[in-house]
């Protein structure tokens, strides 16, 4: 199995997904792709929806209709079945199994597959990563001291939780990659008729001042800015390169963007990621 550079390389490249959703034998496809392409990955960076559902009992604390309580592929994964070419690290969505990731809390999830948690900062693959699980909600985000007590409320993030990544940021020092499922607001994508998104993460991303701020949730892929920093908005997986994204840093220390990652000549591979 591909696991990246070596242990002694400097960390320089990073392949961020949106929506997953439990399909990653499509998500190693793609990542093949990319790695064929452009070389190795240091690690992989999704922005929630990922549905790293170990087992029936995890895909059953899933919130939503039953669609979105299947198991997914990520079994296989977890088996070493499916190979991602480096290591995975994921913040949550509205449609994950949160009783079993709040349980479980942050941290190895699976072999080389890492839930980085509610809300903070941390380093991965050399690169400072600032980070919000969950969506908007009046009845939970906006009530201070908010309880969560059903599978619905968990799907939210709470007031405190955006203020723990500023709070986590002055601590640490300068953000590189902001990740959150929700929209930044003042974003419009190429489907919306005005622009959308949430006030208090545009805000979050004003005092954290990140060179990258990526997000999922509304399957539509977009680009836009908040000061010096480049929004990218995610589509769903099975949207293709419109789902990806990938950021290197150069020799200079600039963190840029794989510009041709977007483009039609990006297909999935099927490597001997699937042991028959």
């Amino acid at each position: 199995m591909t696991r990246g550079r070596p242990a002694d390389a400097v960390p320089a490249r990073v392949l961020v997904v949106g929506d997953v959703h439990g399909e990653f034998e499509l998500l190693a496809g793609w990542s093949a792709a990319v790695r064929e392409a452009l070389g190795p990955l240091d690690a992989i960076l999704a922005v929630g929806d990922v549905e790293a559902n170990r087992d029936e009992a995890d895909a059953a604390g899933v919130h939503g209709p039953e669609k979105h309580r299947k198991l997914g592929d990520f079994p296989l994964l977890a088996e070493g079945l499916i190979d991602l070419g480096a290591p995975l690290y994921f913040i949550g969505g509205n449609h994950e199994p949160w009783p079993a990731l709040d349980a479980a809390g942050p941290g190895r999830w699976s072999e080389d597959v890492h839930f980085l948690g509610r809300a903070g900062v941390t380093e991965v693959a050399g690169l400072r990563v600032a980070f919000l699980s969950g969506i908007h909600s009046p009845r939970v985000t906006d009530v201070p001291k908010a309880r969560r007590d059903t599978a619905r409320e968990r799907t939210y993030y709470t007031a405190d939780e955006v203020h723990e990544v500023s709070r986590a940021a002055r601590r640490t020092g300068a953000v590189d990659v902001l990740l959150t499922h929700d929209w930044p607001a003042g974003i419009t994508g190429p489907r919306r008729t005005g622009p959308v998104g949430r006030a208090e993460l545009r805000t979050l991303c004003e005092r954290l001042r990140p060179r990258w701020h990526f997000c999922g949730h509304m399957h539509d892929r977009c680009r836009g800015a908040i000061g010096p920093t480049e929004v990218v908005c995610l589509g769903h997986i099975r949207s293709g390169p419109k789902a990806f994204a990938v950021i290197e840093r150069a020799p200079d220390g600039r963190l840029l963007l794989v510009e041709d990652v977007t483009s039609g000549a990006w297909r999935p591979l099927h490597p001997d990621h699937l042991t028959p």
